[in-house]
């Protein structure tokens, strides 16, 4: 049977592959487009096996990103994919200078924890409609290496209580809070800088307990208006469901932001 000129198997780092040399030669000067221009010993790397397959005594698993690149001229990095320092490196050996370019680099700030927590309860509807609720939140509190509480959030981010010092890359702080009180915004804001939500808790106050400890001071008369009111506003259904929530994100210190990446980059 006769084997089609144009391909070329590989074996690098024990993992099989099958291209065209058309595509390894398609960024070049680079190591493979020498190879197959037939300068054969240009890396004690390469091998040509008795069969005809060329072995590469490299990473078989970054070597797949490389043929991705090679195939369609784009760098396309699989879901959480932190080897950064390995792919550059990888690129470097088998000379594509482009691709280097493309790579994108760790966040200057790295990796760490980030807490976001708040005060919340249910606005219950007025005027006949107490079935209609809304999440009622009262102030987003951020928690962290300031200067990565600064890189996520920004402008929206207020120092106000905390505005320390702006050049202690490892100063941590419990102290800010968002200008806004959209949670969904504040996550979205997470996940753009590469952050991954890793835990969660809440806790539960039942304001009506208090309530009545308060009411239970007054006259009879006076502690039936006072409740009439608050039924009637609906602030003691409010009180009931308060609570306090917390979510704590992490970020890897390799992990690519997606808002860092150059074009092509997916």
């Amino acid at each position: 049977q006769m084997v089609d000129p144009s391909l070329i198997s590989l074996n690098v780092g024990g993992v099989l592959f099958s291209t065209t040399r058309c595509t390894l030669s398609s960024y070049g000067p680079s190591l493979l487009s020498q190879y197959i221009d037939g300068h054969t010993s240009i890396s004690p790397s390469l091998h040509t096996l008795p069969d005809g397959t060329l072995f590469i005594d490299r990473d078989g698993a970054i070597f797949s990103i490389l043929l991705n690149y090679l195939r369609s001229g784009r760098l396309i990095l699989p879901d959480s994919f932190r080897d950064l320092s390995r792919l550059r490196e990888e690129a470097a050996f088998y000379q594509l200078p482009a691709l280097i370019h493309l790579i994108p680099s760790p966040s200057e700030n790295g990796g760490g924890y980030i807490t976001l927590g708040y005060r919340g309860t249910f606005a219950y509807g007025r005027d006949g409609q107490a079935d209609v609720k809304f999440r009622k939140l009262q102030r987003i509190l951020v928690h962290g290496k300031a200067s990565l509480c600064r890189e996520v959030f920004g402008e929206t981010l207020n120092e106000s209580r905390d505005p320390g010092d702006h050049d202690s890359a490892d100063r941590y702080t419990t102290r800010l809070y968002l200008k806004h009180q959209c949670l969904e915004k504040a996550c979205d804001a997470m996940s753009d800088k590469g952050f991954k939500l890793v835990s969660t808790c809440t806790s539960g106050a039942n304001g009506l307990s208090s309530h009545q400890l308060m009411s239970s001071s007054l006259s009879p008369g006076g502690q039936n208006d006072t409740m009439n009111h608050h039924r009637n506003s609906g602030d003691l259904e409010e009180q009931r469901w308060a609570h306090y929530t917390e979510y704590v994100f992490y970020r890897d210190a390799n992990t690519v932001i997606p808002n860092q990446m150059n074009n092509g980059i997916y």
